[in-house]
């Protein structure tokens, strides 16, 4: 027997976890805000409507999803329900969010192709933060060298006049600028691999024309720099090789988008893959020339897991 489901919050996370539901197990009732701005009897697709939440309470469902990711601001959504009378299940989005990482279980499988095809080239990261995602990199690939682009100063202020004359976002000046190069650089796993390119991108590549990539994680989050990395990962990528782009189909961040969108009308159509993570990420891969493969037929199948472990 199907249970019934409330999404409490639509923004980019809630958006992003409906399709992830088991509609076999899940009867979704629809949306809560609090925004007013927000409620509608239904969304555009005329599946699922947008009521307040005190109206989603008076539904009686069996779960309420709490889809904000800041753990603060669930904790107030689940007292405002718990005062309204709501005596069903509340579960907490974070919780799978910080549990579940489909960004990072994509980019291993790739790691394993691009390993088992010995495919060529250097590691990248354009949009570096804190090095959480650098960490991973350095991990699967710890024998190539890996080039980390960032700021290290948070956004430049030539990108977020840009972001907002353009409205593709709020950015400010400044932010995720709790970071630095020394920092970074000590979480990674192999640091005599690791080259930090701290700067203006695409500047800080000015130097390393003539290097090729293996595989790039594109997170820049704004739209010039995401074109730029475009421009300039792209060309240099091997055949085989992947960019993973962070933020593809974020509504908070609509300027990358955009930016696959003009690179696609410039040079032609991008073999895109969505993948099913909540910041709305893809992976653009380099096809392989167009020939037979030469490649030996395996004696056996190969799994990534042996006895539990993960084999890279």
């Amino acid at each position: 027997m199907k249970r019934t489901i409330i999404l409490v919050g639509f923004g980019q996370m809630g958006k992003a976890v409906l399709p992830l539901l088991h509609t076999s197990h899940w009867d979704i009732l629809g949306f809560a805000d609090n925004d007013p701005g927000k409620w509608t009897k239904d969304l555009p697709d005329g599946t699922h409507r947008i009521i307040s939440v005190e109206k989603a309470v008076a539904c009686r469902s069996d779960v309420m999803l709490l889809c904000p990711i800041s753990r603060a601001r669930a904790a107030d959504l689940k007292q405002q329900l718990l005062d309204l009378g709501y005596d069903g299940r509340i579960c907490l989005l974070t919780d799978f969010y910080e549990a579940i990482d489909i960004r990072g279980a994509s980019i291993q499988k790739m790691a394993e192709r691009i390993q088992h095809h010995c495919i060529p080239g250097a590691i990248a990261e354009l949009g570096v933060y804190q090095g959480e995602f650098s960490v991973l990199l350095s991990l699967l690939f710890p024998e190539r060298t890996l080039y980390l682009f960032d700021t290290f100063s948070g956004f430049d202020s030539r990108d977020t006049a840009l972001e907002q004359s353009q409205n593709l976002s709020c950015a400010k000046e400044g932010d995720f600028s709790d970071t630095s190069a020394e920092t970074v650089l000590a979480r990674i796993p192999y640091p005599e691999n690791t080259v930090i390119k701290k700067g203006f991108f695409p500047d800080t590549a000015e130097d390393l024309r003539r290097e090729r990539f293996a595989l790039v994680s594109l997170d820049a989050d704004l739209y010039a720099p995401t074109r730029a990395g475009l421009d300039y990962f792209y060309p240099r990528l091997n055949p085989g090789g992947v960019i993973i782009l962070h933020d593809y189909n974020n509504q908070r961040f609509q300027g990358v988008y955009r930016a696959v969108e003009e690179y696609e009308v410039l040079h032609g159509p991008l073999c895109l893959i969505p993948l099913a993570d909540l910041h709305g990420s893809c992976m653009i891969l380099k096809p392989f020339p167009h020939q037979k493969s030469q490649l030996p037929r395996p004696e056996k199948s190969v799994s990534a897991y042996d006895d539990g472990k993960l084999c890279l």
